[in-house]
């Protein structure tokens, strides 16, 4: 009876209200409260959110994956069908199939009728069905108006050949795609050649927040989107082809990238370039190519030197032997965050003496499978470059020797720190931090020194 009361208080709140609650929930279970009373029966059907999967729609006992594929695209195209909401806010795609992608065009067309706003299609092909190529997008795909927020992974190509009548410039190809509204676009792991990979971008005249993985990325590829405010790369372990990349976005304000370090280049000027995170790992470097690795770190942070907040990780096991990677002060630079191994303490060391203007710094001790005899070694000069450090932040604290240097180092130098904690690697004993921390000078009388 008390579920019941629950009910009918929750169906006298507004019907745009309850449609509003629905929204947050997959598809599957909006239909499902159809069946709690008859003014719920249809309430589903004016939701402008669809979220389909097929893990959680498909229950078929007997585990056939031909009929569950008919099965979950019949319940698709019938959603749509009773789907009476003017205009579609969001769809939603989790979709595993085996033997027929074709359902696809039908219901992409659907929803581009309906003016859907944001798309998501996630794709993957079944395990048992290796033959079976990409997903090829349908051609009512690559012209959705009203989309402004556009995110695909899986097991999709994007790719198209587009017979061109007219001559054209090479850096200026035709228009084969038109998202004339499109403000995000997100590519996880999505098959991309140059060509295609530059029209689409071409076709997006206002985007401000692109995001891809490089697993298939071979060869040369242009970024030129002149509104362009948020950059995200990241690159897979699987992907052992060198490629170049050229990018012009002069209104960057957040670039991020995560990977083995390819031939980057900017073409203009980031003075709008307000955090950035650089998370490096190197292969073995062979002697031969050890110029050209750090000649491509070079150029990164001479793009990157107007950055206020960086998250840097230089991880993997040649850094020891690669130096002078930062190329002039970083004036702007008032919070770091640096992630130090044993092969990596000198980068550390030369980026601090570069950001004079440093307020915040923020490390996190990470530790090498691979032994090495490096250290934190203290320059020889008083660390001036820390007058404006204001907070200082040290995660995974073991008491190592060179860990203690390091702190005393911090301590010793930033005359205006108000507040200083050590965060102890976990498993160490809490019983050594007080003799730990007692040796560490205190910079001002109003430095708040502690432990977690």
């Amino acid at each position: 009876m008390r579920k019941i009361a629950v009910v009918d208080r929750i169906s006298d709140l507004p019907e745009s209200l309850l449609c509003h609650i629905l929204s947050f929930l997959p598809t599957k279970e909006a239909v499902a409260t159809s069946l709690l009373s008859s003014r719920w029966k249809l309430l589903w059907t004016l939701v402008p959110k669809l979220d389909l999967d097929s893990e959680n729609i498909n229950t078929l006992p007997d585990d056939d994956d031909e009929k569950c594929d008919i099965m979950f695209a019949n319940i698709v195209s019938r959603v749509l069908a009773q789907q009476q909401c003017g205009e579609l806010q969001s769809f939603r795609l989790q979709w595993q199939f085996g033997w027929d992608g074709s359902h696809l065009d039908a219901w992409l067309r659907t929803v581009a009728a309906r003016k859907v706003k944001e798309l998501y299609l996630d794709i993957h092909i079944g395990y048992s069905y290796d033959d079976v190529e990409n997903l090829k997008l349908p051609p009512i795909f690559f012209s959705f108006r009203t989309l402004v927020v556009l995110k695909l992974s899986g097991d999709i190509d994007i790719d198209i050949d587009i017979d061109i009548d007219i001559d054209v410039d090479v850096d200026t190809p035709a228009l084969s795609f038109h998202f004339p509204s499109l403000k995000i676009l997100h590519l996880l792991n999505i098959h991309l050649a140059e060509d295609s990979f530059l029209r689409l971008l071409c076709g997006c005249p206002i985007l401000e927040d692109l995001s891809f993985t490089s697993e298939h990325l071979e060869g040369q590829y242009k970024i030129c989107v002149p509104l362009l405010k948020r950059l995200c790369i990241l690159e897979t372990e699987f992907n052992d082809s060198d490629y170049e990349l050229e990018i012009c976005a002069p209104a960057l304000e957040y670039f991020n990238f995560d990977g083995y370090l390819r031939d980057i280049k900017f073409h203009e000027n980031l003075d709008n370039l307000v955090q950035a995170g650089v998370y490096i790992s190197t292969f073995e470097v062979e002697d031969e190519h050890e110029e050209c690795f750090s000649k491509r770190v070079f150029r990164l942070f001479a793009a990157l030197n107007n950055v206020k907040f960086l998250s840097f990780s230089p991880s993997g096991i040649e850094w020891h032997s690669i130096a002078n990677i930062y190329p002039s002060a970083f004036q702007n630079l008032v919070q770091l965050e640096f992630k130090v191994v044993d092969r990596n303490w000198h980068l550390l060391g030369d980026l601090l003496q570069k950001a004079p203007n440093l307020e915040s710094l923020v490390i996190s001790k990470g530790y090498d499978f691979i032994p090495s005899n490096l250290c934190w070694k203290e320059p020889k000069y008083e660390p001036e470059y820390l007058s404006s450090l204001t907070s200082f932040y040290y995660r995974g604290f073991k008491g190592l020797n060179d860990e203690v240097e390091f702190v005393k180092y911090i301590l010793k130098g930033a005359r205006v720190l108000k507040t200083a904690t050590i965060q102890f690697y976990k498993g160490e004993s809490k019983e050594s931090v007080p003799e730990k921390l007692s040796v560490f000078p205190r910079p001002a009388t109003t430095c708040l020194l502690r432990d977690e």
